[in-house]
């Protein structure tokens, strides 16, 4: 079944240029080109797309008032905004509503690649029902202190950015939401980044606190109903397997980058679980709740990690994390990295450290032979000071 893609914007030429740009994707791709956000509304309520690349300002209704309502009618549609015009305010106002953001010009090849991974993002989901689940998601909420504190450090003229940086760093939603902007085309730093520390420098602090305190790209989590999920005992436990991550990866000699990358990767290794906790409340039931929760693990989190432009590396180790040698990666992946941390943690946190079930997915060690380095890596991560976890 081919997809369906909506391309909106006012300028008939730039409508015309991707139609000719894209002319050999006919045969994979149902396109439907709109000039006004009125139409592409009049489009999309004959035949909902699954993906609309629509432009930042046009007359009438622009490309922000057009995708929030597009998230609030079809939340399961993808959504990229392209724009040439990336003032501050215009950005502020993208927060929670476009999922990826192309700077203009942008090259047909960039916007293919862009909506074929979208494609490829899909198939890791197992049902309409949670693609519309996480479609909805514009933003993950915060543990209720950790949300206290960044607005208390932003409030405090004398805080730094290294105070911000650690609270941020400490929080998987605060984690996720910063990356996503800092790593976008309009905050686009030259190469990614991967650490908290390096995000808030990089925009800094009256840019982060405009974005905290005057757009609300950080919000507080709430309850959720569901016996037994806690924010705060997901962050902690999220916290130490990044951590752990970063010991493995220093034990293998890897670099301080590939280091920092598996951090990054461990702190959002459950990110779908956070994502389940913002949707919980619209589940029928229960039962509903505990098979969704069961689904989102790995995959819905990925997911989300990948429409939010999140390097495939990072997307493939938390699709991955319970399975590692389905990753592409071949030797000691970054899926298998946090596979090894997750379960480290896990038999720290249970005193099993003397477990004949460690509960790694079996034969994977083996396959590598690289089972004598289990003792080694427990070691690593036994010795990790958590005042330091996110240093």
């Amino acid at each position: 079944m081919s997809m369906r893609i909506l391309f909106v914007d006012d300028e008939l030429n730039i409508l015309q240029a991707m139609r000719r740009s894209f002319h050999g994707m006919r045969e994979e791709w149902n396109m439907e080109f709109a000039s006004s956000g009125a139409a592409a509304l009049e489009s999309l309520a004959k035949a909902p797309a699954d993906v609309i690349v629509s432009d930042m300002r046009m007359p009438g209704m622009d490309g922000w008032q057009l995708l929030a309502e597009v998230k609030k009618l079809y939340p399961q549609t993808v959504r990229l905004v392209l724009s040439g015009h990336a003032d501050p305010s215009s950005v502020m106002r993208a927060v929670g509503t476009a999922q990826l953001y192309l700077a203009k010009p942008c090259e047909s090849g960039a916007l293919k690649a862009a909506i074929l991974q979208t494609q490829m993002l899909r198939q890791l989901l197992s049902s309409d029902r949670l693609a519309l689940l996480v479609g909805e998601v514009g933003m993950l909420p915060s543990a209720p202190t950790a949300f206290q504190e960044i607005l208390a450090c932003l409030q405090n003229p004398a805080a730094s950015l290294a105070d911000a940086a650690k609270i941020i760093g400490r929080d998987v939603a605060m984690t996720a939401n910063i990356m996503k902007l800092v790593n976008s085309a309009f905050f686009g730093s030259r190469r990614p980044i991967t650490t908290a520390d390096r995000a808030v420098a990089y925009l800094g602090m009256d840019t982060l606190g405009a974005l905290v305190l005057g757009h609300s790209v950080f919000q507080s989590g709430v309850a959720t109903g569901i016996a037994g999920f806690s924010l705060e005992r997901l962050w902690q436990h999220s916290l130490q397997t990044g951590a752990a991550a970063r010991a493995i990866a220093f034990s293998e000699n890897f670099s301080a980058a590939k280091a920092d990358e598996a951090f990054l990767a461990g702190v959002l290794h459950d990110v779908g679980k956070v994502v389940f906790a913002t949707k919980a409340a619209t589940l029928s039931n229960e039962t509903d709740a505990v098979d969704i929760v069961a689904q989102m693990e790995a995959h819905h989190g990925a997911y989300l990690l990948g429409l939010w432009g999140f390097p495939n590396s990072i997307v493939e180790a938390v699709a991955f994390h319970h399975a590692p040698s389905h990753a592409s990666e071949k030797g000691l992946s970054l899926a298998g990295i946090v596979h090894i941390a997750d379960r480290l943690v896990h038999l720290s946190s249970e005193n099993r450290s003397g477990s004949i079930d460690t509960g790694l997915q079996a034969g994977f060690l083996e396959e590598m032979e690289l089972d004598h380095c289990l003792p080694k890596w427990s070691i690593a991560v036994e010795s990790i000071d958590d005042r330091k976890a996110v240093a």
